[in-house]
């Protein structure tokens, strides 16, 4: 058994991910993890979400698009989806600040779908969990989709705010545990962190961020936590 992490997909051609998946062998006793922000900017978002809802060894984590689709979720409550005017006040705002970060994409593609599966999406959506604890090869490891906003070693993680998981972004010279385990997230295209970052996973001693741009135009990663080996697409 092999345990696996990505993120920030980002509506990557689900096909890619499979052919990967099925070029590292990726097998029923293996576990994917996907670190949130499957969905926005490229066109098999909601593709990708489904094929996961149906996948027994793949786990979502709830990403920050994610979290904005469940924000604006008011949108497909009608027949129709309604235009940005037809909305007022916070949920104008909202609407506003998700397809300025890409949602016109999982608009369109949501259009395609009976109630039923709408309702069945959401269903799911409602119990993605915002991190997760591991352990493999005797390492402990914290997923969560951004990091661990207002960080403190003694905070239980239960006590971190969806803010604090989903939209914080850490910088080079943030530390985590001290105490040996890693937190392990997206978010943050590594290139932001320096230009020799650029379509790799960045490693310090406290986390990894595996965020290498796909919602930018690159390829994404796998990472087998096994012994840490990355697999380029």
């Amino acid at each position: 058994m092999s345990i696996y992490v990505t993120s920030d997909l980002h509506g990557y051609p689900l096909k890619k991910l499979q052919n990967k998946l099925e070029e590292i062998e990726f097998g029923f006793n293996d576990h994917l993890y996907i670190l949130g922000d499957c969905i926005d900017r490229g066109t098999d978002g909601m593709q990708l979400i489904r094929w996961i809802m149906a996948q027994p060894n793949v786990t979502l984590l709830l990403g920050n698009h994610e979290a904005m689709l469940l924000d604006n979720r008011f949108l497909f409550d009608g027949d129709s989806i309604p235009s940005v005017l037809d909305l007022k006040g916070e949920q104008r705002n909202t609407y506003c600040v998700w397809t300025s970060n890409g949602g016109y994409e999982t608009i369109d593609s949501m259009r395609q779908f009976s109630d039923a599966q709408i309702k069945h999406i959401f269903r799911f959506l409602e119990k993605v969990p915002f991190y997760k604890e591991i352990d493999v090869s005797g390492v402990k490891y914290i997923l969560t989709h951004s990091g661990l906003g207002s960080f403190t070693e003694d905070k239980p993680l239960f006590e971190y705010s969806r803010f604090d998981l989903v939209w914080t972004r850490p910088s080079l010279n943030t530390r985590y545990y001290e105490d040996g385990r890693k937190v392990i997230f997206g978010h943050t295209p590594t290139v932001l962190f320096g230009p020799e970052y650029k379509g790799k996973p960045l490693f310090t001693d406290t986390w990894i961020n595996i965020d290498v741009g796909a919602g930018i135009g690159m390829n994404p990663v796998l990472l087998r936590l096994d012994d840490l080996r990355v697999f380029y697409f």
